[in-house]
């Protein structure tokens, strides 16, 4: 009997110990089976329209980082001088020395700075610094150079002076007018700001503002893709009516240009000599000629003393403020250096233009200004362009709008539009139309606005207007063709990867490099090119209904091992669609050239 008792009780033991685990583990079993009600996002819409779907991974793809520590790089020369201006007179202020040394300074001016100098002068610094040296008065720009006792070079550097406006002059406050500021940053995708800016996408929540991320670019570089913005592409270029900048200079506009590069969108083009009120290409321009050192192994982030070419940009913005404070503005800014060239030198712009919206934002001029945050398309070249992934992005740069709340207030239907279009196709196109209703704010009315809803409703798919105001809804059934983006820069359309050595793949690669050869051939100095390899190859899905066959190409050409892109139309007669891109370096390959559209293809003999 006990030992029949001992086993029901070892039974009854084991029973309860197997209930309390089964039941007592049963919740941490089921957490682990568990499966998310909705898993995270893995893509991101940039694109959302009956006619056109795009989306992009919100990872980036594998992307090899330059050989050198892009974040240490810092320009290594001294400054020894500070501008200032006190009351009409431009004083430059020395800084200590360590030793003494003699100077010389030679003085421009801003409006003639390709003339010979106006003047020039010497000073003698000594280690105790404060001096000052009065230079001149108003809009100036001066070049000092000094040296030691034994002849070295211990200072060589360009200030400018950019006076404040007079403090007697009156302030304009009124929402009749509004501002408009362009922050250009080269090669930044949409996605790429995503990644490298989380200061400025902070700030965003305090300033109204809308993402445009079905921006495109319709371009190979920044001109092809600024001058469908700058300009009425109808217009010849002598036009006065051509150019945004002076519809608004005649609307009472002051206005401002400038790069942190002395071969920008207007230098690299001689025949376009635009007239601002505020220029700083005459600055970048005598940096270029006799300051400028560079600080990276490529030789793109340049410095003049201890100023890297963006820092003298982002000195200019500042100087430019109390002049924004004083009446409307139409102002234009693009940076270039280091972005262009490295993936991760985003990174290091991301507290700048965090710094420069909120000196904006303090001083109150983002109250009255419509601010456009912009690219002209992402990374052209390198390792991460290479990857698929970054050859979709770079036809997808950045466009962000800030506006002033009151906009949407006074004009609701308008800012609806507007903040509607974030997710259809847009174009640069469409940005010259947008600025075009700023200048005249009774074009955003509510009667306006409907009026014209209803006349672009009554326009056919083939007679649709190619720029369309972003107050103003952009239409559902808008496809690349109808936005005028060329077919390389569309990924409306699927794309289904064709084997290299296919024979129309091979026929029509054949013809892309033959295409090249035909624009430098008149040229003389540069050698004619040869496939070597054809590196991918996609067809381009226009629709069951569509006749229409094209090829997306990347091919290898040698010498000189030049990757080049482009869209081919098959037929009888082989078409190129597309521009012709190149997607990896050529440095100094095509140094015997000066043309910037033929450079890309040219190996000089």
């Amino acid at each position: 009997m006990a030992k029949m008792f001992l086993r029901m009780k070892g039974l009854l033991l084991l029973t309860g110990v197997f209930f309390m685990l089964y039941f007592g583990l049963q919740p941490l079993t089921e957490w682990f089976e568990r499966k998310a009600v909705v898993a995270p996002p893995q893509e991101v819409v940039l694109v959302n329209t009956s006619e056109c779907h795009i989306t992009t991974p919100l990872r980036p793809a594998p992307v090899k980082y330059a050989l050198e520590p892009i974040f240490k790089l810092q320009c290594s020369m001294k400054q020894l001088m500070d501008p200032k201006t006190q009351g009409e007179s431009n004083i430059l202020v020395a800084r200590k020395v360590a030793e003494e040394l003699q100077c010389q300074y030679w003085v421009k001016s801003f409006k003639d700075s390709l003339s010979k100098y106006l003047k020039r002068g010497h000073f003698h610094l000594k280690p105790e610094g404060g001096k000052e040296i009065k230079v001149g008065s108003g809009q100036q720009i001066v070049r000092i150079k000094c040296w030691n006792k034994v002849n070295q070079t211990r200072y060589h550097d360009v200030q400018y002076f950019l006076p404040p406006p007079n403090p007697d002059s009156k302030t304009v406050k009124t929402p009749k007018k509004l501002s408009v500021i362009v922050l250009g940053i080269d090669s930044v995708s949409h996605m790429h700001f995503e990644r490298c800016f989380p200061l400025v996408k902070s700030l965003l929540e305090n300033i109204p503002h809308t993402k445009f991320s079905g921006f495109s670019r319709l371009g190979v570089d920044a001109f092809g893709n600024l001058m469908p913005f700058l300009r009425d592409a109808e217009l010849s270029q002598f036009n006065e009516e051509a150019w945004l900048w002076q519809i608004f200079k005649r609307g009472g506009y002051s206005t401002a240009y400038g790069e942190d590069n002395a071969e920008g969108i207007f230098t690299r083009n001689p025949e376009l000599q635009p007239d601002f009120d505020f220029d700083l290409s005459p600055v970048m321009m005598e940096m270029n000629n006799h300051t400028r050192y560079s600080i990276d192994l490529r030789e793109m982030i340049h410095c003049s003393a201890r100023w890297k070419f963006h820092d003298v940009l982002d000195d200019f913005i500042d100087r430019l403020v109390p002049h924004m404070q004083k009446g409307p503005f139409f102002s234009l800014f693009w940076q270039s250096q280091g972005v262009q060239e490295y993936y991760e030198y985003g990174y290091l712009m991301d507290l700048s233009y965090m710094l420069l919206l909120k000196k904006l934002l303090d001083a109150d001029i983002l109250n009255n200004t419509l601010l456009l945050l912009m690219s002209d398309h992402g990374l052209r070249a390198g390792s991460y362009r290479m990857s698929f992934q970054g050859m979709k992005e770079e036809s997808q740069p950045l466009l962000l709008a800030f506006y002033p709340e009151w906009l949407k207030e006074k004009y609701p239907l308008a800012m609806e539009n507007f903040e509607r279009n974030n997710h259809s196709l847009v174009t640069p196109y469409d940005l010259h139309n947008t600025l075009l209703d700023v200048i005249n704010l009774d074009l955003l009315q509510d009667a306006s606005i409907q009026f014209r809803m209803e006349s672009l409703q009554s326009y056919s798919a083939k007679n649709m207007p190619r720029g369309i105001s972003l107050f103003l809804p952009i239409p559902d059934h808008r496809t690349c063709d109808l936005a005028h983006i060329p077919s390389l820069f569309c990924f409306c359309r699927d794309l289904t990867e064709v084997p290299t050595d296919d024979g129309l793949v091979v026929r029509s690669s054949r013809f892309l490099v033959e295409s090249i050869n035909k624009m430098i051939k008149p040229l003389g100095q540069c050698r004619q090119l040869k496939l070597k390899t054809i590196l991918l190859s996609h067809f381009m899905d226009f629709g069951e209904e569509s006749f229409v066959y094209e090829l997306r190409l990347r091919v290898l050409t040698t010498p000189g091992d030049g990757v080049f892109e482009a869209t081919v139309r098959l037929s009888d007669v082989l078409l190129l669609t597309s521009p012709i891109s190149r997607v990896n370096h050529f440095l100094g390959q095509s140094h015997c050239v000066s043309d910037p559209h033929l450079k890309i293809f040219c190996l000089c003999i």
